[in-house]
């Protein structure tokens, strides 16, 4: 037997509501995983950037490597936490 209408419309608006909302949550994850990303980038970037123009050849090799390991594992950490949470949603 079919479900009458007034429910089927109440179900339908409910369930619209709800994937507008998920939708939403997941567009500002997406968002900030974006943003957290490029701000690993940059700071890496900034370590190197400072290996470079600094006048002790050692401690300019540490602190290129270091924004290189620095940029890479954020990046990396990142992306690990945006995926476990994302399982979590339901979105992967």
């Amino acid at each position: 037997m079919p479900l009458p209408r007034e429910i089927r419309e109440e179900m339908e608006r409910k369930r619209v509501e709800e994937h507008r909302l998920a939708s939403r949550d997941a567009f500002w994850a997406n968002l900030r995983t974006g943003l957290a990303c490029m701000a690993w980038s940059c700071a890496g970037l900034v370590c190197m950037a400072w290996g470079l123009h600094t006048t002790d050849p050692d401690l300019g090799q540490v602190a290129f490597k270091g924004g290189m390991v620095l940029g890479y594992a954020g990046i990396l950490f990142t992306l690990v936490r945006w995926h476990l949470k994302a399982k979590q949603r339901g979105d992967v």
